[in-house]
């Protein structure tokens, strides 16, 4: 007994140190390992301007939300900690976290927030779809104000728009590259991450914020690595080279799924390419009967089977996806595939054959979406269509004169949105031509009431009734083609624990990420 007494703290002691060592072993394997996301080049790194994936990406990581939109469409606390809204629904006070600091030390406050939405309207953010008019104050260091022009029952989606990421009072060059010792001093925010280098096409290397307000990052280091291949990107990941991809057809879906190295998630979503004409004075779609004609002329359930696999859901020919499902209604009479009806209605336009240019991006199955469009359309008789693909950045850069926005018969990638109300706001009225958003030029009296009308209701049978008379106008005279709702793809290697991929997949919140080995 008197042996063992003597060895017991000798025991207690290396026991101690064993575990110090084996904490700080894994304290050091967390600090060194990388986190590695591939995804396509970003091109506008304003983050009031930014609309893509990878922009959304890059700034999400250096900024922060004041609320956050989480992937079932509810709004959590973020930079600001809680909120009231007044009896008529016109103010909103946001009470902020208090102990923030941008990455150069400064601290956080109010002044921040009100720079931030203030600057949103100079630029004409997108984010202004969502947030419609307003003015906003702070009446303390910890406080900010937003008062509405008219009530927004979307608002709250506004506040946390894509594009309402925080930036410091001030900041008159955000994202931009400048030379000398700190050419990324411009890219200061509040977020978990710091930039710490960056190659334009290349990549992106971000550093673990140590002073970061939240809980602690699991990993020392992330990087953003770009490829202009979406099949180059689902090879670097089976090949042990990303850990996270996403926005990949089903078609590599499949091969995915087949792998043992590598998890695949699928949600369901409000995802969805539209094949839009423009419908503005003496553009291709401004006879209601050629948009009709391309209704008639394209076989959706086969291009669901085909490009989907058949796991894709058909909608009603307008924004209202069936995810939404209390507001989508599915007794709507689509007017399926009919091509004799389509050439009757060319026919009576007075156009015959139509000939024409399909643009699109080469992201998702866009491009093999447009392969078999033409061979529909022209398996009719009455269309002789040409093909032109663009780089999906080069395709949504407003400077490239064949840009989405500008061309007459395109197709364009929406992202998921939490409300079928901020998509109608956004593609589908007036306001959204200025934003860059109403790409078909749609200008609708009828919409444009029945859209003000739902803005103002937070009554959910309200605005069932008010999206059926959307889909009936739609049926009759929309300018757009929407194929089918697709599920959103992405996949993880096997040691990254805790990712949840949003809807918006540049939204995917990287906080919350592990790995393991």
């Amino acid at each position: 007994m008197a042996f063992l007494n003597r060895v017991t703290p000798l025991r207690i002691l290396l026991l101690i140190l064993l575990v110090g060592m084996v904490g700080t072993a894994v304290a050091s394997a967390q600090d060194d390992a990388v986190f590695r996301a591939g995804m396509a080049p970003p091109v506008v790194l304003d983050p009031a301007l930014h609309t893509n994936d990878p922009e959304t990406a890059l700034n999400r990581a250096i900024y922060d939300y004041l609320v956050e939109v989480l992937p079932d469409a509810t709004v959590s606390p973020n930079l600001a900690t809680e909120w009231t809204i007044s009896d008529d629904l016109l103010t909103y006070t946001f009470t902020l976290r208090e102990g923030v600091t941008f990455h150069d030390g400064s601290p956080f406050t109010s002044a921040d927030v009100v720079f931030t939405f203030q600057r949103l309207q100079e630029v004409t953010s997108p984010a202004l779809n969502l947030l419609g008019e307003f003015e906003v104050s702070a009446p303390d260091a910890n406080t900010v104000v937003f008062t509405l022009a008219a009530v927004n029952a979307d608002f709250i989606y506004g506040v946390g728009a894509t594009q309402a990421l925080i930036i410091q009072d001030g900041s008159t060059e955000p994202n931009v590259i400048v030379e000398g010792d700190n050419p990324l001093v411009n890219f200061n925010g509040t977020g978990p991450f710091s930039l710490e280098s960056f190659s334009p096409g290349a990549r992106a290397v971000f550093t673990t914020n140590a002073d970061y307000w939240g809980a602690p990052i699991a990993f020392g280091s992330m990087e953003h690595i770009y490829f202009d291949d979406i099949v180059a990107q689902v090879d670097a990941l089976l090949s042990g080279e990303l850990d996270f991809i996403a926005k990949f057809p089903a078609a590599q879906a499949d091969r995915i799924e087949a792998a043992d190295n590598v998890v695949l998630i699928e949600l369901a979503t409000s995802q969805h390419p539209v094949i839009r004409l423009r419908t503005d004075e003496g553009s291709l779609g401004e006879d209601v009967r050629v948009r009709q004609a391309l209704k008639f002329a394209t076989d959706r359930e086969a291009l669901n089977d085909i490009l989907l696999q058949g796991r894709g859901v058909i909608g009603n020919n307008d924004p209202i996806a069936p995810v939404f499902s209390f507001f989508f209604d599915d007794t709507v009479d689509n007017r399926g595939y009919d091509p004799e009806m389509a050439c009757a209605l060319l026919e009576e336009a007075g156009i015959g054959t139509l000939e024409t240019t399909l643009y699109g991006p080469n992201s998702f199955e866009y491009e093999d979406l447009a392969a078999v469009l033409e061979q529909q359309w022209e398996s009719t008789g009455c269309f002789d269509i040409d093909i032109q693909i663009f780089e999906e950045g080069l395709y949504y850069d407003l400077s490239n004169p064949t840009n989405y926005f500008d061309v007459q018969l395109g197709i364009t990638g929406w992202g998921d949105r939490p409300s079928p109300q901020i998509l109608l706001r956004e593609a589908y009225t007036a306001s959204g031509i200025a934003t860059g958003f109403n790409e078909s030029r749609f200008i609708d009296e009828e919409i444009e009431a029945l859209v003000a009308q739902a803005n103002e209701t937070t009554d959910p049978e309200t605005r069932r009734q008010i999206y059926a008379q959307v889909s009936e106008i739609f049926r009759e005279r929309g300018p757009i083609i929407i194929p089918y709702f697709a599920p959103l793809f992405g996949a993880t290697s096997d040691r990254v624990q805790g990712l949840a991929m949003a809807p918006f997949v540049g939204r995917t919140d990287f906080r919350s990420v592990s790995l393991d080995g």
